[in-house]
């Protein structure tokens, strides 16, 4: 068992970094006592680190280790060491070291390199690990003898978590099966269940495959019969081949020689054809020609002459127009670049006036913003010099007051600050004293509390640990009881009979053996016949096989709808040869319906395309108009729009009248503001002020109006901005006003009636169409029914030819079976086996069952045995109870005297804080007059900083603005100009000089134009009226040269069908092609026929004379059609034998990959699926074992943390309401997807019901407590160690 022994803790939490606090731990028990926050639950997570490597809860990012800051230095080393006894009792050592490390704003955590070491002993030296090289987490687990998860659940839980067998089931599920290590077998479970499922998808892979062996091995046996027969029908038709090449080499010959003799004469047939149409044409072409030509009466060469003059004149004056034309577009170039700069001009002008009016308005409001800062901070500055030197000295005013300002404020500050920390340190004073004193009393208070409750505790404690003793009577008689059933069970214990039985049921199974042997012999002698026997069945059952598939073939639907005119087909041949034709026929009436359905489908198409194009035009005209109108009515309503118009442009009208009378105003007002301060009287009425203060009155006023007048100005103008937006929005929105007009008038409804009327046109050529494509539909139903009906036929043919094989071999294994007879059956004799093996199996059972009945009985001695040990430690219980009892009562006494001395200790803490209440009052008081006076003196100086620094900030952004637009009106140094307006007026007159001149110059250059224009049309029409005259003569010339050579070409004809009309009359015969039939042989013979009395050679010749070429091209083509008979015999023969060909060297290719040595696949694959069926048994038995032992396992580890539980809480808890608790262990899912989930329950009156959220704080902590005892106890059996905290 491991036992630990030391504890050195080093910078951890509250432990000083720079000591090494070693705790030493006694046998059987160690109490840690302390004050709060002195480290005893560090000790626990402490020991958890050094075990698990896992860190506390909620101690990420350094919280761990102890703060730099308290010993003011950058870095901390933390370091635990724990020496113990692993479970062989040899002394180890561990240490696990951290540095923590703090920087600017965070602090960073490292773990350094760990080492567990083996301490030396007599025979074995010291051994140490670096966590560098080992996995530390894993080992120390190992060596204390329990899993991780024990040490984190259960051995040193942390106390925030100690709570935990009550805590959501998610959460008590996954430690419950980390504890159980229920994941190991589980995974090992799910890995066999996984390779069975994938070993059923290679069985039934493998059976495929199997049977496509099979499959295969049968159709390889009918390949090679196919291939014998293509082989033999090959030869046969070659030899018919040759025979017909040497009829076509016969009439090709004949025909190379006709066509040398026809070539001539078509081609001067073809130059005749030719010459006569050229002629033709030049004719007609001269007749047109010379109607619409005026005709000259000067010779080729005078003509000729004029042509060339004329030319010459025409490529001038082009020459002199082309030149015109460039002028006069450089003068439109250079009119519209003077336009452009002349209305740059002006927009410039406009920006420079408004910048002018802009500046004297900024200018005047300065100089009312230095009036009145001076009078709001009292400033004066001297009355005789300009607005310009006034705003400066202004501005130093303010700055100068600014400073004195902030130097006063700060100064303020400082004295509040001190007086006030001052006040505050009083205030601590006192708060500290009084802290402390209740601090004191509450701490006295707690721990009487916790005394009173502890005495409590023990008190019931106490009382739960009296000896009963009628309940020790109670348990010596149930011990002597259980002896006794020990002593019953092993007298039943019948071991020799046990033998006796089994020994005869051995015998037994041995008689049956033999007997199965026996058969077996005699099924090896008959098993000579066997592979006779199976080849019979084997060609039964293909024969069988083809029988079901012809009669399921024979009766589908469509077959009997073809005859042989009224009468059954004598073979499939012929029904399939009938088909084939009904295919060919409705082929046609497919492609002829295609034709049809392509012209409805274009109609369709077209009328389609038109109606699309309609609706579009539809939509995007409607589209258009509903945004012309969305954009209409956000300014107005359309039947408004013209009011709306013009109420704006009367407003335009007004807004300029009153702008140009607020630009009057301030010249107005400047004028009698200098008369009254010259003549000191009225500027309308002449007359004085009897009073001096009334004249300044008015002057104010005057001078107010005039400051206000830009500020005006500039609103009106705003107005004027926003009234021509929209002036200008309407104007722009004139079209779009008509259009909607004339959309609503007629356009929409003219659009609406196209398209319905396209509707309804579509409407009647998609029916159309519509019904030419249900009958083409119609048309290749009934193709693909026949094709199917072809393919089915073809494969009756096939079956038919197969069962007649099968049945001659069916018929020949029976012969040979009838020679040689025998008294048993195969079947027979393996029904007795199959008998004897059931024998067999029953004695088996029966024999296991002896064994199982044994077990019962050794299982039984074995509970009872377990009984009686419980029963005597629930005795000695009793007599540790008695013991324990007399410590609790001096306990008691201690605890009662340290209550008295707390009382007082806490009352005379509480008068020492009274007494100091009023004087800290009295303190708070003064420090909050103290504070409100310091506020309210800042925020006086405060608003008057901020008045000072916004009347500084709105002189120097006036100045800004006026020097901004100063600039903008200056001109460049050394310019001959005052300012920038006066150099643009004067760049805008000569600009309207230079369009001036260049509008004259435009106006001569065009007349020019217009005269060399008219000039060169009529040179045009001289020149084409000459060339007109010249191709009119050259057109006669060429008519007189083909009249020459289309005589030349007709007696060259002649001369030839003169010839041709001899080789007629010399020839004697002609010869003829008859075709001759001999069986499925067709041949080509020529022969002569010689004329009748009736036919003179005299009139051939004439007929022929009359018409060579024509009897020229029926020879030939009489030839032709006998050479494309044969050809076409030839090329059937050809394709017959290419046909066959290509299927020897497919059956070839086929027997030589695909039936590959296809008998000897069928073997080993039928090997290897019962291999894998038998692998895949044996690991379902493998699967089911291990899931019922995991079952089992789970089961009696349950038992027995129940039964420890039951015994803890029944000694602990003293309350009626519950008689004990358990765990609940419920399986969730299928046999094949088991999970297991767990429940705390409290059971009373043999009801069990939910603890979690049931019970009360006590209970819950009590039912952790004793869950976690029973689980130390039953999983730590190695690890005699447990923290409770």
């Amino acid at each position: 068992m491991s036992v630990i022994r030391k504890l050195l803790i080093q910078g951890i939490r509250s432990f000083d970094p720079q000591n090494q606090d070693i705790i030493e731990f006694y046998t059987p028990l160690t109490i840690i006592v302390g004050q709060n926050g002195c480290g005893k639950t560090t000790i626990i997570e402490c020991l958890k680190y050094i075990t698990t490597g896992e860190l506390p809860p909620n101690s990420k990012g350094g919280a761990f280790i102890h703060d730099p800051k308290l010993v003011g230095e950058n870095e901390v080393k933390a370091q635990v060491k724990l020496r113990f006894y692993n479970i062989s009792q040899r002394s180890m050592t561990c240490v696990r070291s951290m540095l923590l490390t703090q920087k600017k704003a965070t602090v960073t955590q490292k773990t350094l390199e760990g080492a567990l070491s083996f301490d030396g002993t007599a025979t074995q030296d010291k051994v140490s690990i670096s966590s560098r090289c080992a996995d530390l987490d894993a080992m120390l687990p190992e060596q204390l003898g329990v899993s991780k998860a024990v040490l984190e659940n259960v051995i040193f839980c942390h106390q925030e978590e100690s709570n935990w067998p009550l805590s959501e089931p998610a959460t008590l599920k996954k430690r419950f099966d980390e504890i159980f290590a229920a994941t190991r077998y589980t995974k090992a479970l799910d890995s066999i269940k996984t390779i069975r499922k994938n070993q059923a998808v290679e069985i039934r892979v493998s059976r495929g495959e199997l049977k496509h062996l099979e499959e295969k091995k049968t159709k390889s046996e009918r390949v090679r019969t196919e291939y014998e027969k293509s082989t033999v029908s090959i030869h046969k038709y070659r030899e018919r081949i040759e025979d017909i090449q040497q009829q076509e080499a016969l009439v090709a010959s004949q025909i190379e020689a006709l066509a040398g003799q026809l070539q001539e004469f078509m081609s001067l047939q073809t130059t005749l054809e030719g010459l006569q149409m050229n002629l033709d044409q030049k004719i007609a072409s001269y007749q047109e020609l010379e109607a619409n030509t005026n005709v000259l009466d000067v010779s080729s060469e005078e003509l000729e002459r004029v042509r060339a003059d004329i030319t010459k004149q025409i490529e001038s004056q082009e020459s002199d127009i082309q030149n015109k034309r460039d002028e006069r577009d450089s003068l439109q170039k250079k009119i519209e670049q003077l336009q452009s700069k002349t209305n740059e001009t002006l927009s410039e002008i406009g920006r420079l006036r408004a910048a002018q009016d802009s500046l004297d308005t900024k200018i005047a409001g300065r100089a009312g913003t230095v009036s009145e800062l001076c009078v709001t901070f009292s400033i004066s500055v001297e009355s005789g010099t300009d607005q310009e030197q006034q705003a400066n000295e202004c501005t130093r005013a303010l700055e100068s007051l600014l400073t004195t300002a902030q130097e006063e404020r700060k100064s303020m500050r400082q004295q509040a600050e001190d007086k006030e920390r001052t006040l505050q340190s009083d205030v601590d004073a006192k708060q500290a004293e009084i802290y402390s004193f209740n601090n004191a009393a509450e701490v006295s208070d707690k721990q009487t509390a916790a005394n009173v409750q502890q005495i409590h505790n023990l008190k019931r404690k106490r009382e739960s640990m009296q000896v009963d003793d009628a309940k020790r009577t109670l348990l010596e008689d149930e011990l002597a009881k259980e002896i006794k059933q020990l002593e019953l069970a092993r007298k039943k214990d019948t071991g020799d009979v046990y033998q006796e039985s089994a020994k005869k049921k051995r015998m037994e199974l041995a008689g049956v053996i033999d007997e199965i042997e026996q058969l077996n012999a005699e099924i090896k002698h008959n098993n000579r016949q066997a592979d006779t026997r199976a080849k019979l069945a084997l060609k039964k059952n293909d024969l069988e096989d083809k029988n079901r598939q012809w009669d399921s073939l024979v009766s589908t639907a469509g077959l009997s709808d073809y005859s042989n005119n009224g009468a059954e087909f004598a073979s499939e041949r012929e029904r399939t040869a009938a088909i084939s034709d009904a295919i060919a026929k409705r082929k046609q009436a497919i492609h002829d319906n295609s034709s049809k359905a392509k012209g409805a489908h274009d109609v369709l198409a077209n009328s389609k395309l038109r109606l699309k194009l309609a609706q579009q035009s539809f939509d995007e005209q409607a589209k258009d108009i509903a945004e012309k109108d969305e954009r209409i009515r956000k300014v107005c309503d359309v039947a408004q729009f013209d009011a709306t118009l013009a109420d704006t442009q009367s407003e335009m009208h007004e807004l300029m009248e009153e702008a140009g009378q607020w630009k009057s105003v301030s010249s107005m007002y400047t004028a009698y503001i200098k008369k009254i301060e010259n003549d000191h009287a009225c500027p309308v009425c002449q007359r004085g002020w009897s009073n001096k203060d009334d004249e300044g009155k008015i002057v104010n006023k005057l001078k107010i109006d005039y400051t206000s007048a830009p500020t005006e100005l500039i609103k009106v103008e705003g107005e004027i901005r926003d009234c021509q937006r929209r002036l200008d929005t309407l104007t722009n929105l004139k079209s779009a006003v008509r259009d909607v007009n004339e959309w609503n008038k007629s356009g929409k409804t003219d659009l609406e009636a196209q398209v319905r009327e396209l509707t309804s046109k579509e409407g009647q050529v998609s029916a159309d169409a519509d019904d030419v494509d249900c009958e083409s539909v119609v048309l290749s139903t009934e193709l693909e029914d026949m094709m199917e009906h072809l393919a089915k036929s073809k494969e009756l043919m096939e079956l038919e030819e197969s069962r007649q094989e099968l049945q001659r071999q069916v018929e020949g294994y029976e012969r040979e079976l009838q020679a040689t007879g025998s008294t048993k059956t195969i079947d027979e004799l393996q029904a007795q086996v199959a008998n004897c093996q059931a024998q067999e199996s029953t004695i088996r059972r029966e024999l296991d069952q002896l064994s199982k009945d044994q077990i019962l009985q050794q299982k039984e001695i074995g509970f009872r045995q377990d009984s009686i040990r419980k029963i005597q430690g629930q005795m000695d219980q009793f007599t540790r109870q008695a013991n324990e009892s007399e410590g609790i009562l001096q306990r008691i006494a201690e605890l009662e005297l340290a209550n008295t001395a707390n009382e007082t200790e806490a009352k005379e803490a509480r008068v020492q804080a009274e007494k100091l209440g009023p004087q800290l009052m009295q303190a708070q008081k003064r420090l909050s007059e103290t504070r409100s006076d310091a506020r309210t003196n800042e925020s006086r100086v405060d608003q008057h900083v901020r008045d000072l620094m916004q009347g500084r900030d709105r002189l120097q952004l006036m100045a800004d603005e006026i020097e901004q637009t100063r600039a903008r009106l200056r001109c460049e140094p050394g310019s001959e100009y005052v300012d920038r307006l006066e150099m643009a007026t004067a760049e805008r007159d000569k600009l309207h000089e230079q369009t001036s001149l260049s509008s004259q110059q435009l106006a001569a250059a065009v007349t020019v134009l217009q005269e060399s224009d008219r000039i060169g049309a009529k040179l045009v029409a001289q020149q084409r009226e000459t060339v007109d005259n010249i191709r009119l003569r050259a057109n006669h010339t060429e008519q007189e040269r083909i009249r020459g050579e289309l005589k030349a070409a007709q007696e060259s004809q002649a001369r030839l069908e003169s010839q041709l009309s001899q080789i007629y009359e010399d020839e004697n015969d002609d010869g003829e092609v008859e075709e001759e039939t001999d069986g499925n042989l067709i041949g080509v013979i020529p022969r002569k026929r010689r004329h009748g009395p009736g036919g003179s050679l005299a009139q051939g010749a004439a007929k022929r004379r009359g018409g060579g070429g024509a009897r020229l091209q029926q020879r030939r083509e009489i030839l032709n059609a006998k050479l494309s008979e044969l050809t076409g015999s030839r090329a059937g023969l050809q394709g017959e034998v290419k046909q066959l060909e290509d299927q020897a060297r497919r059956l070839t290719h086929e027997l030589a990959t695909d039936y590959k040595d296809v008998d000897m696949l069928y073997v080993r694959q039928l090997v290897q699926c019962k291999t894998e069926e038998l692998a895949n048994t044996d690991l379902e038995t493998y699967g089911r074992a291990l899931d019922s032992a995991i079952m089992r396992y789970h089961s009696l580890k349950m038992q027995d943390i129940n039964k420890i539980i039951r015994e803890l809480w029944i000694n602990t808890y003293q309350g009626n309401d519950i008689d004990t608790i358990e765990i609940r262990s419920e399986m969730d899912g299928a046999r094949n997807i088991r999970s297991h989930n767990y429940r705390v329950v409290m059971v009373k009156g043999g009801h069990a019901i939910d603890m979690r959220g049931r019970c009360s704080a006590g209970q819950k902590v009590l039912a952790c407590l004793v869950i976690r005892l029973a689980l130390a106890e039953t999983f730590s059996v190695n690890c005699g160690i447990l923290a409770l905290d």
